[in-house]
């Protein structure tokens, strides 16, 4: 199915991230099935050193002729209805166009997230969806308490969040368990990505429904807390001299490995791409997390 898994543990850092490889930055692994093992992970200090590694893997994957999977583990996109409130249209495509054309992210991490949070939350009746923010910003329309918001209209989670039992919501963007400006930097990124893919790269499932198309490049929203993998001996003993005992590099890994595993068998597409019960308008526009499964659910 695909030859080349690369997974990306994203970061909302409004510096750069220390010198020295460290907690809540972005990590990114690579695994080639031909290889037989997965690269180390690699360590970034912002955004932009990133997802220009990224393009040159993909650049180099899409030359040799081998299909890549690209896995983020951000919300690609957010509850039922939010894009047609923001955009007029239902699909969430053109809600990452529009964040992207707000979205202010520099070289240095530096960026306008809240900011661009509370210019969409002026577009939806009441108080919300989105709220947190540092007490040193203030902005009317995004409130730094999430019991302030009222009538906006919006679903706390999407379904496929619900169906993981343990993802946090989108709309928090500040203090401890957020994951709202990982999601709103990371979809303004997604979207250059896919412009400069053109072609030869989809999303998966906000572009492709519950059918994955045979093209050169796959992203899909992962969620590495959700996935289990085990080692004989524990990445941190096996490699003392690589940096696994960061929950965020040992993640990558085990999501590379895990995946690689499965593209090895029979069956891959049936544990992590099998979405056929859920409607397409759902994962179109809210996207789903590859590998949670639907349990059942038919919205």
């Amino acid at each position: 199915m695909f030859d080349t898994i690369i997974v990306v543990d994203w970061s909302a850092r409004s510096t750069p991230s220390p010198v020295k490889p460290s907690k809540d930055a972005i990590f990114l692994c690579v695994s080639r099935l031909h290889e037989g093992e997965s690269r180390h992970p690699e360590y970034f200090r912002t955004r932009y050193e990133a997802m220009a590694r990224v393009r040159v893997l993909l650049d180099g994957e899409m030359a040799a002729g081998r299909r890549s999977f690209v896995g983020f583990d951000f919300n690609f996109g957010y509850p039922y209805g939010f894009a047609k409130q923001l955009t007029g249209r239902t699909d969430t495509i053109s809600v990452w166009k529009w964040i992207s054309e707000r979205i202010e992210d520099g070289p240095d991490n530096k960026n306008n997230r809240f900011e661009v949070a509370a210019e969409i939350n002026a577009q939806f009746p009441g108080i919300g969806p989105f709220w947190g923010a540092p007490n040193s910003i203030f902005f009317e329309d995004l409130p730094h308490k999430g019991s302030l918001r009222n009538g906006h209209g919006m679903e706390e989670w999407r379904q496929s969040d619900l169906a993981s039992k343990t993802a946090q919501s989108a709309w928090k963007l500040y203090t401890t368990g957020s994951v709202g400006s990982q999601a709103i930097l990371g979809i303004s990124h997604l979207y250059k990505l896919k412009r400069w893919l053109g072609g030869q790269g989809v999303v998966f499932p906000l572009e492709t429904g519950s059918q994955l198309p045979d093209c050169p490049v796959v992203i899909g929203e992962i969620y590495p807390s959700f996935y289990s993998f085990n080692y004989m001996i524990p990445l941190q003993e096996k490699y003392p001299n690589q940096f696994y005992d960061i929950l965020d590099a040992r993640q990558v890994r085990q999501v590379c490995d895990q995946f690689a595993c499965l593209m090895q068998t029979k069956m891959p597409a049936a544990y992590l791409f099998d979405v056929k019960s859920i409607r397409d308008s759902i994962l179109k526009e809210e996207g789903w997390i590859v590998g949670v499964p639907v349990n059942g659910k038919t919205e």
